[in-house]
């Protein structure tokens, strides 16, 4: 099914560029600015949340022996919780700096 997308005569080429630029970058999985992260929809931080959810869990196994990995749990768990519960921007933060604690440089997810 193909879609057309018509964009009034008036409209901005550039910001529509750079939002499309942006968009495309989240949905690929390719490191995106913090600053840009806070500017993404609720949907896609909900993807974001899934995204870090995911990593955690992988990464933990293997790093359960890292000095940080307690907090980094306790951490986790509030994340999710707050991603559940509809605050996805506090969760992926707190996902962010639990992947952190056990070694994880959560901008090259």
């Amino acid at each position: 099914m193909r879609k057309t997308v018509t964009f009034p005569k008036d409209a901005a080429p550039i910001p529509v560029l750079v939002a499309a630029l942006g968009a495309a970058l989240i949905a690929a999985g390719l490191p995106v600015s913090p600053a840009a992260r806070a500017q993404t929809p609720d949907r896609d931080m909900g993807v974001l949340c899934d995204e870090l959810n995911y990593r955690f869990q992988f990464d933990f196994k293997y790093r359960k022996d890292f000095p940080d990995a307690n907090e980094a749990r306790a951490l986790y768990r509030s994340g999710v919780e707050k991603c559940e519960s509809g605050d996805a921007a506090a969760g992926a933060a707190e996902l962010e700096e639990a992947l952190a604690k056990i070694g994880v440089e959560p901008d090259r997810l």
